[in-house]
């Protein structure tokens, strides 16, 4: 499947919109076209090891959770492991996808399968993720001359994306000589529109431009916080965490009196920002600080700490169903063996 094609259902699998404004996601790494796509390596962690891992089997795309370019790179240099990677593949016609927190904030995404390791109700994002309903961004509205209508009309035809629509003035003395023009466009091409409009000078009056209100998109935001079915001990929810990510070892802050779990909030990666405001019996994330997990405990919520990368890993099993289905069973999808949490506990 050509790279564009693939790259497109990817980005409609979870839109590159949906990630952090401090991200760096989508295809970083594109091959001179044309560029086929039938073997992708899935990596949580682009690593030296799983580059060599890719390429020994035939991987000509990788999908790395976490964008392997993230500061800028202002040189491309063999001794640098990073800087390496990049020129590696390069060298061996290898794209790069990274999703990162657009996974994250996707409905059925990281989060709703770290908190699925717990039988549960009520679920929702903990901070949603707003966007505009339909394709404009700002309303544009003003009194028109009817003798003007057309002659706007034909000025505005030259931009893309754009809706105009008029309506008659009820109950006002310019009934009759004037309309109301209400244009729907992208801040892309607002401000010339309202410098066309400023062409018909008096024949357009009470101009107003209006951004149009984001609203909450169900499912979709960064965090989950849900209602257990029934309350479980703290030693159960540790087990079922344990089982879920496939780990013999986590770190638990248990709350006085370690009372039962009857509703946890989960952030993978790094969640002590995003979690602390948050009222839940429980805590799950990969990374927390010393002073957040003190917060937490001492007002009643206990905490699990599996370390970064361990509460996003085993979503790449989940992502390979969907990719299996998202590319007709045409392209070949593998997980690295040789991606691993970075840090052991010893």
């Amino acid at each position: 499947m050509n790279l564009q094609e693939v790259t497109k259902r990817l980005n409609s699998l979870a839109s590159p919109s949906l990630a952090e404004k401090w991200d760096n996601v989508g295809l970083l790494v594109e091959p001179t076209p044309p560029h086929f796509v039938n073997i992708i390596m899935l990596t949580n962690d682009l690593t030296p090891p799983v580059l060599d891992e890719a390429l020994g089997k035939g991987a000509n795309m990788i999908i790395s959770y976490h964008p392997p370019i993230f500061t800028p790179l202002k040189r491309l240099r063999a001794k640098n492991w990073k800087e390496s990677l990049i020129v590696k593949c390069i060298e061996n016609r290898v794209a790069v996808y990274s999703p990162h927190t657009s996974y994250d904030c996707v409905q059925d995404g990281v989060n709703d399968w770290l908190i699925n390791c717990f039988d549960i109700q009520e679920k929702k994002p903990i901070e949603n993720h707003n966007e505009t309903v339909g394709p404009y961004t700002h309303q544009i509205c003003a009194l028109v001359s009817l003798e003007a209508i057309s002659d706007i009309r034909t000025s505005l035809a030259a931009f893309a994306d754009i809706s105009m629509s008029t309506s008659p003035l009820m109950n006002d003395t310019e009934a009759g000589t004037k309309i109301d023009v209400h244009i729907y466009c992208n801040s892309g091409n607002m401000q010339n529109i309202i410098s066309v409009l400023y062409t018909f000078k008096e024949l357009v009056t009470r101009l107003t431009c209006l951004e149009l209100s984001k609203l909450p998109k169900p499912g979709y935001g960064m965090g989950r916080r849900a209602t257990l079915t029934r309350p479980i001990t703290l030693e159960e929810a540790v087990k079922k965490v344990k089982c879920h990510l496939g780990l013999d070892k986590v770190r638990l802050a248990a709350a006085p009196g370690s009372p039962s779990v009857s509703s946890v909030a989960v952030c993978a990666r790094s969640g002590g920002s995003l979690l602390k405001d948050v009222s839940a019996s429980l805590f799950v994330t990969g990374e927390i600080s010393h002073h957040e997990i003190l917060q937490a405990m001492y007002s009643g919520t206990s905490v699990i700490v599996c370390d970064h990368s361990n509460t996003e890993r085993g979503y790449l099993s989940c992502l390979k169903e969907k990719l299996q289905s998202l590319f007709d069973n045409n392209i070949k999808i593998i997980i690295s063996t040789m991606d691993l949490e970075p840090l052991a506990i010893v």
